[in-house]
């Protein structure tokens, strides 16, 4: 179970824009919307070689088909945190190893943006209610 914060903002505060995150070891992750001609939203990581080395949220069998990617970050462990507001308003976290699963599915309308805070909590922008909420998405470490 994830527990949430809001943290104010007034309807005219501006709205993170989505873009790559990066690792301290190189590691790069890229949001693709898809479009009309038939390119399929996805995350895509690569390497400091700009190889890509995994897509994410294309395919059920992985996790959890992307709608509408937008805020995106990785944390230490390599896994991969994607804000996706297309169709069901949501946080979904793709490990470095292994299946995908939502995070937080529950509370948010259109979140964008994504940072990671101390004490393994997760900032996101929820841009129609807008505030920021605050999700302890992982064990604090002691």
């Amino acid at each position: 179970m994830f527990v949430g914060t809001s943290v104010g903002s007034s309807p005219t505060s501006p709205v993170p824009a989505h873009g790559p995150d990066y690792q301290s070891d190189g590691m790069i992750a890229v949001s693709e919307r898809g479009n009309e001609t038939g390119r399929v939203p996805c995350i895509k990581v690569l390497e400091p070689g700009w190889n890509t080395v995994r897509v994410l949220g294309v395919c059920a069998g992985m996790g959890p088909v992307l709608a509408c990617p937008w805020g995106i970050c990785i944390d230490t462990d390599g896994n991969v945190l994607v804000a996706d507001w297309g169709e069901q308003h949501r946080v979904l976290l793709y490990p470095a190893q292994g299946t995908g699963w939502p995070i937080v599915n529950q509370g948010l309308s259109s979140p964008r943006g994504l940072t990671l805070l101390p004490e393994g909590q997760l900032a996101v922008s929820d841009s129609m209610h807008h505030c920021i909420k605050i999700y302890q998405y992982k064990a604090a470490r002691a």
